[in-house]
């Protein structure tokens, strides 16, 4: 096991509550490397937070710009084979760590040595996050993200930071959604898998805002839709059940507010959005995976340079069939909006299609957009016809 488990806890908890001052690495353990200290501060870069890391090199200077999950790699990483000695400076207090000779590491706490300064970014603001460390959820503990103490078990902490992340945007997403009313909120959820997300969205939903929900989680291996079935039982989320169904097969009983549908395959994802737009849903929440299917219609000749390598072609394919799908959601009345979504899995980072049923929505201009774009690569994928067949 490796001597830094307590320092990524701590690191990736002041990383994401966006608490961090400023960071000094020093004492070489070796002559090997050609800088002797390392220091890093926060900075805003193109309107997002980023930090700045300085190589220190007697009289001369290098930078880098870095990523929140870059700067926690590279600490660990710097602690673990090069510096002694690190200092973390945070509002709250400052954090020492200390590498002995053999290579064991002890953190220790002092005051704050600029306490009351706040990190000088606007939009870095201390979250408060729905899933606290130090608060035993039943659903963590069973998935085995926490003991039961509510420590988060460090292989997986990035799960847990997910975790949040996700529910930072089903947040988002609730004022397109109807009050508490006279029937529950009812949501599908194609492709749940294990539903670690499936059970922080009951969680977010029940336990924290008090909503009457009816969620329904399907995917195809009985196994695991046994499995999902027999803790939502256990934990009395008595309105969470899951069915071993194909997502072209479902049938919905009543109205669905919300879809989801997280690395539905290839087309899988298509009949998903089509079901979703079928029902009406307020909000659909999708994640593409092994986009394929366009990729089979790209001449070469259209694009020759940017088409000619199989990779890039992949890439290309991947991106069109998203945005195609972004365009054709927005001709059946939906606001979309394309971001990033950090996977959960082992895929590293994936688009998330997030789309608001809108009655402002221009419908008959998206439709001009979607065919010019459709003509102009020469596509068609399976949501339009799929949508054609339903209008």
């Amino acid at each position: 096991m490796r001597e830094d488990s307590q320092l990524a806890v701590l690191l990736g908890r002041i990383l994401e509550e966006e608490n961090l001052l400023g960071c000094t690495l020093s004492k070489l353990r070796s002559k090997q490397t050609q800088y002797e200290k390392v220091s890093l501060r926060p900075l805003e870069l193109k309107g997002e937070l980023a930090y700045q890391v300085t190589y220190h090199y007697g009289q001369k200077e290098l930078h880098e710009n870095l990523s929140a999950e870059q700067v926690e790699e590279l600490v660990l990483d710097l602690m673990n084979g090069v510096f002694r000695q690190g200092h973390i400076f945070t509002p709250e207090a400052d954090w020492q760590v200390l590498v002995s000779k053999k290579g064991a590491m002890k953190i220790l706490q002092h005051e704050p040595s600029r306490k009351g300064q706040d990190v000088d970014l606007a939009h870095n603001r201390t979250k408060q996050y729905l899933l606290r460390e130090g608060t035993a959820y039943p659903f963590l503990v069973e998935l085995g993200v926490m003991n039961e103490a509510g420590r988060v078990l460090k292989k997986r902490y990035h799960k847990f930071r997910q975790l949040n992340k996700y529910l930072e945007v089903v947040e988002d997403c609730m004022p397109y959604l109807p009050d508490q009313g006279d029937r529950p909120l009812r949501i599908v959820d194609f492709g749940s898998g294990k539903a670690y997300l499936t059970f922080a969205l009951y969680y977010y939903l029940v336990e924290h805002l008090k909503r009457d929900v009816q969620i329904i989680g399907l995917d195809l291996k009985e196994g695991v839709v046994a499995f999902c079935n027999e803790m939502a039982l256990r934990l009395g989320f008595e309105h969470l059940r899951f069915y071993a169904e194909d997502i072209r097969d479902f049938k919905a009983d009543d109205r669905v507010d919300v879809v989801v549908s997280l690395h539905a395959c290839d087309v899988a994802t298509d009949y998903a959005l089509a079901q979703a737009v079928q029902w009406g849903a307020q909000v659909i929440l999708a994640v593409p995976c092994c986009q394929h299917e366009v990729l089979g219609q790209l001449e070469q000749t259209k694009e020759p340079v940017l088409l000619e390598h199989g990779i890039l072609k992949e890439r290309v394919a991947a991106l069109l069939t998203d945005a195609a799908r972004g365009k054709l959601l927005e001709t059946q009345g939906y606001l979309v909006r394309v971001m990033e979504f950090i996977d959960l899995e082992h895929t590293p980072k994936n688009l998330l299609i997030r789309a608001f049923l809108d009655p402002k929505t221009n419908k008959r201009q998206a439709l001009e957009e979607y065919r010019s774009f459709a003509t102009s690569w020469g596509i068609k994928p399976t949501l339009e016809a799929l949508l054609t067949k339903e209008g």
